[in-house]
């Protein structure tokens, strides 16, 4: 049977490679896709991203092939976390990582060929059975997992409340069943690309928003569990009490992003609040790692886990605080106020560098966990060598990035009001040192991969002599 662990890292590079060739520096190489050069509805930011055309046709493409090419990705990232997990924690985890391969890989094809080839039933009907089948993948992992600690009670919790996500992205999905509803909620996000405050009315806008703050939260959270159970934890009073914050934390900001959906934006008065608890239980559990008498690799998770959450801290927690004291009333860090429209373009890019910056966050997590419970013969310095290279190009594109969502001065909506010298300057160069880490890390699996399955494959041919 081929390795999960190779067969996980090999979906992960060609998705978010897809992502990478299709950017707006690449444009030439789509018609080698089978792709016109244009997409339609495309609309550049100069050389910097793709973003929402003003036109409700148009934005209706635009927005689906961005909602169907992030399941994607969030797809095959579950699945290559369920393939870490089952090497962590006991049981019999064979038809989870079959049934997590086969979602994925559905999920993969039906979407990207949906959004990018051609809008035909039969490719959504794939991508949505693909989504089912990662969702009954991720039931029997949160079924059949026996916690022994508070950590793996906050695992459990974590993965629990990501069905009840799921729940409510299949009740999203369906709605486009209900033209009506349909219109809604496309104009709703259209509107909301400009100014959030003008699609608080529709209720399938609200559900949206409380399903992807709470999934992506929630995932950045189990694949943290999940590298902690590669690691050793100084066990002590502190960090009890960090793992009863983490789930308690992790709980109550889930219940109250789902509360979005009936409550509206005050939901927040509690989401703020909890989330805070889990960041600093976060904090806290991962400078109680221990690192002597460990392998490099597992020293090196260690660090990442401590580096990636101040990371987190730098690039997402304080400039989230900025941007929230400021949304209606200009501070010292903002001004006017971030709701002004002369702030159009900069939120718009604030709205999708935050996400992106959780998604690698997951990313590169998992990467190092992958790393830090391989079996070496020859590549372990070039495993180890790659991962540094992911953890430093991390590092440096958040905070770099944030240069290029709030750096500029405000002026009005236009397709690329700035001259965008913080992406070619440190963003882009960051994030090629993290793709060359990656790449030699992969290199790295494939063969070690490759020879642990000559060395199954020895014995059974002997036998047969």
């Amino acid at each position: 049977m081929p390795s999960h662990r190779l067969a996980a890292f090999t979906l992960i590079v060609p998705v978010v490679g897809w992502g990478i060739l299709l950017s707006p520096p690449f444009e030439s190489i789509r018609p080698l896709l089978g792709l016109p050069e244009h997409l339609p509805a495309s609309r550049f930011n100069g050389h910097a991203a793709e973003i929402v055309p003003p036109d409700r046709g148009d934005a209706e493409w635009f927005l689906a092939r961005v909602a169907h090419y992030y399941h994607v990705v969030f797809a095959a990232l579950l699945y290559s976390m369920i393939v870490l997990g089952s090497r962590l924690y006991p049981g019999e985890w064979r038809d989870t990582r079959l049934l997590g391969l086969a979602g994925a890989v559905m999920t993969a094809v039906g979407g990207l060929g949906y959004a990018y080839y051609s809008r035909s039933p039969p490719l959504h009907g794939l991508f949505i059975a693909g989504l089912a089948v990662l969702f009954a993948s991720g039931l029997l992992v949160a079924v059949r997992l026996r916690p022994r600690d508070v950590l793996d009670h906050a695992l459990r919790a974590t993965l629990t409340l990501m069905l009840v996500g799921g729940v409510i992205g299949g009740y999203l999905g369906s709605s486009f069943m209900d033209e009506e509803a349909h219109k809604g909620f496309v104009e709703a996000k259209i509107a909301a690309r400009f100014n959030p405050d003008y699609a608080e009315d529709n209720e399938l806008w609200r559900a949206m928003v409380a399903h992807e703050h709470a999934m992506v939260a929630l995932a950045d959270v189990a694949a943290f569990l999940v590298a902690l159970r590669a690691l050793h934890l100084r066990w002590g009073r502190s960090t009890r009490l960090a793992s009863y914050m983490v789930l308690v934390g992790l709980v109550a900001t889930a219940v109250a992003s789902y509360a979005v959906w009936p409550v509206g934006g005050i939901a927040h008065l509690v989401i703020t609040p909890a989330s805070l608890i889990l960041l600093i239980g976060v904090t806290i559990l991962a400078f109680k790692t221990t690192t002597t008498g460990t392998q490099p690799q597992e020293r090196l998770l260690a660090l990442g886990i401590r580096v990636g959450t101040l990371a987190l801290w730098a690039s997402v927690v304080v400039p989230g605080a900025i941007v929230a004291s400021s949304l209606r009333k200009p501070t010292v860090f903002i001004n006017p106020a971030f709701r002004d429209p002369a702030w159009d373009w900069a939120e718009l890019a604030y709205n999708i560098g935050h996400w992106h910056i959780l998604l690698a966050a997951w990313g590169i997590v998992l990467l190092l966990a992958a790393l830090a419970t391989q079996e070496y013969t020859r590549t372990r310095r070039v495993a180890i060598l790659g991962g540094w290279l992911a953890l430093a190009g991390f590092t440096a594109a958040p905070v770099t990035v944030n240069l290029y969502m709030l750096g500029n001065p405000p002026e009005p909506y236009q397709p690329n009001p700035y001259d965008n010298i913080w992406l070619r300057l440190l963003v882009e160069p960051s994030l090629a040192v993290m793709a060359a880490g990656v790449a030699l890390a992969y290199l790295a699996v494939v063969y070690e991969e490759a020879q642990a399955s000559l060395r199954g494959l020895a014995p059974r041919a002997f036998e047969k002599k």
